[in-house]
């Protein structure tokens, strides 16, 4: 057998020409190479066939500089991403991709994953449901914007379904329930009484009403002004983008009124900047600082069940919704959802406030008359009286 002056091409006999053509794998992008054997009158005539089946592989767009990996893809894909996202959303969409995906599919080729592999990298995540459903979102999300982007023929995760999730429960308080916490922080952590009041009654995240100003509140219409978010210290807007005003219920103006006058007092930090509901040390306000005073709330009411922060705005949800409908809920809580039914409809400011001292009416409970000393009494919600503390923080 001798070589032959065509690179690839050896002449194994008259006639008979074994050929190798090289190729990347569409899969891993590695190099691979193949030798096939093929009848060729000279050797001028194999290495033209050589020429074709490389013409082929060309004409499929298998090249290695026409494509690109997952993994570069989603680089780009971040970097139009983040002006538009949220910093928190921001971090969550890296941390899926860095630590779930990535290492599964970042050496693919974007045009050649496949729903099988997605469903393959689906089912071998270990996590709840839910978690998995998040990142194929994610993922879904990162394809359809390639598919666009790069040409694709098709959507790998168009017909890959999430998993099937148990319903949510709990995360919400009866309003028996609300009741007690809100007395007993009232009484026992009153420094922490007009943060967690906010939260209860106007169902707002905690990004939303750590990131209130004075000027916020507006006393004279009764309303707060939702108009930012912040997590962990960055400041953007709502998570809908949105301004919102939910009712400013007496309550919550007094409890409110009071809360300023100790900060100003004690001359706070964070007064000057104009935070409602500043730190110790006058920045924003993390959630973590108040996981043990709710945690000793719960206790001191009896509650077992897992309640967190977002349970407030979860509860607040389901007593509006029992005492009002779907569009005055969804303008005050700030949901996108039915959206286009809240386009069409205009939800006044007495509706509002209506459906405010209706769910207030839920949390009051019951009037109970008792007799005292030859008079009469009501036991109630406590009201804006409340013990003095200085700890904002």
């Amino acid at each position: 057998m001798s070589k032959s002056r065509y690179p690839g091409i050896q002449r194994l006999s008259a006639g008979r020409y074994q050929v190798r053509v090289t190729w990347i794998d569409s899969k891993t992008g590695k190099k691979k190479d193949q030798k096939k054997v093929i009848a060729a009158a000279s050797m001028a005539e194999a290495n033209s066939n050589r020429e074709l089946l490389r013409a082929e592989l060309l004409a499929c767009g298998t090249t290695q500089r026409e494509r690109v990996r997952l993994g570069e893809y989603a680089s780009s894909w971040m970097r139009g991403k983040i002006p538009t996202l949220k910093p928190s959303t921001r971090d969550k969409y890296a941390g899926m991709l860095d630590q779930h995906i990535l290492p599964a599919l970042g050496d693919h080729y974007v045009d050649a994953i496949s729903p099988q592999d997605v469903i393959l990298w689906r089912d071998a995540q270990h996590a709840k449901a839910s978690t998995v459903n998040s990142r194929l979102r994610v993922l879904r999300a990162m394809l359809r914007d390639a598919q666009a982007d790069l040409g694709l023929p098709r959507d790998p995760c168009a017909r890959v379904r999430t998993l099937p999730e148990e319903p949510p429960v709990g995360n919400r308080l009866k309003p028996e329930d609300l009741r007690r916490v809100l007395a007993y922080l009232r009484e026992d952590e009153p420094g922490w009484y007009p943060l967690f009041l906010t939260m209860a009654l106007t169902g707002a995240r905690f990004g939303e009403v750590s990131a209130l100003e004075w000027n916020d509140l507006d006393e004279d219409a009764e309303v707060i002004w939702i108009r930012r978010s912040q997590w962990q210290g960055r400041v953007g807007t709502t998570k809908t983008g949105k301004v919102r005003d939910v009712p400013l219920p007496p309550l919550l103006k007094e409890v409110l009124k009071q809360h300023r006058k100790r900060l100003i007092r004690n001359q706070a930090p964070g007064l000057s900047e104009g935070l409602v509901f500043p730190s110790r040390v006058g920045t924003y306000g993390r959630n973590a600082a108040l996981r043990k005073p709710l945690k000793r709330a719960l206790q001191a009411a009896g509650i077992a069940d897992r309640f967190t922060l977002h349970g407030f705005r979860r509860t607040w949800n389901n007593l509006l919704r029992q005492v009002s409908s779907s569009a005055i809920t969804q303008s005050m809580i700030g949901h996108e959802t039915e959206e286009m039914f809240l386009h069409y409809s205009h939800i006044e400011r007495d509706e509002k406030h209506s459906a405010v001292e209706r769910a207030l009416a839920l949390v009051d409970g019951p009037k109970v008359e008792e007799k005292v000393e030859g008079s009469e009494r009501r036991k109630e919600l406590p009201n804006s009286g409340h013990r003095e503390n200085t700890r904002n923080d």
